[in-house]
């Protein structure tokens, strides 16, 4: 899923505070985390969920938006329910950094906006998988059948938009 699905979803309550050149980074997961050094358990493609207990300073602010892109996550959503409102300092690293960042407000907690993700993202797995297992039906009947590298190619073509050719001597 990308990150302006998420705030487009109205439930959500997210608003951006920046980032808006970013927002077709692909989510593939969640990760709520208040460490100021989450990188160990990240692996690309997250929204990292944020409290904020992380920060003690301005300055943390800086040190923390630098290990999420060096991670690769794709957003961050910071929570308003301990500070009235997202400290500008961290607005400020997030823009740095290009990192989109998202306000999530008080009434909306990190359990919902994770399950709508999780929902979302197997949702999108389960579709690629079903596309998956219908192309390799069709090679096996149509393809080693008799139908020959045209069918192969055909389905490339038709399915994945992709142009091919078989060069033989």
């Amino acid at each position: 899923m990308r990150l302006r699905a998420l705030l487009e979803t109205e439930a959500l309550g997210l608003r951006l505070l920046g980032g808006e050149d970013e927002l077709d980074r692909t989510v593939r997961g969640v990760m709520t985390t208040d460490l100021r050094d989450p990188s160990r358990y990240l692996s690309g493609g997250e929204l990292v969920l944020t409290g904020l207990a992380w920060r003690r300073e301005p300055e943390d602010s800086e040190r923390f938006v630098r290990i999420l892109t060096g991670a690769g996550v794709a957003g961050l959503a910071a929570g308003e329910a301990e500070m009235a409102s997202i400290p500008d300092d961290l607005v400020r690293a997030c823009d740095r950094h290009r990192l989109p960042l998202f306000a999530v407000h008080e009434n909306v907690s990190f359990a919902s906006i994770t399950e709508h993700v999780v929902r979302q993202v197997s949702s999108e797995r389960a579709g690629d998988l079903a596309a998956v297992v219908d192309r390799h039906r069709r090679l096996m009947t149509s393809g080693p059948a008799g139908g020959g590298p045209e069918v192969v190619l055909d389905l490339l073509g038709s399915d994945l938009d992709l142009r091919a050719w078989v060069l033989s001597p």
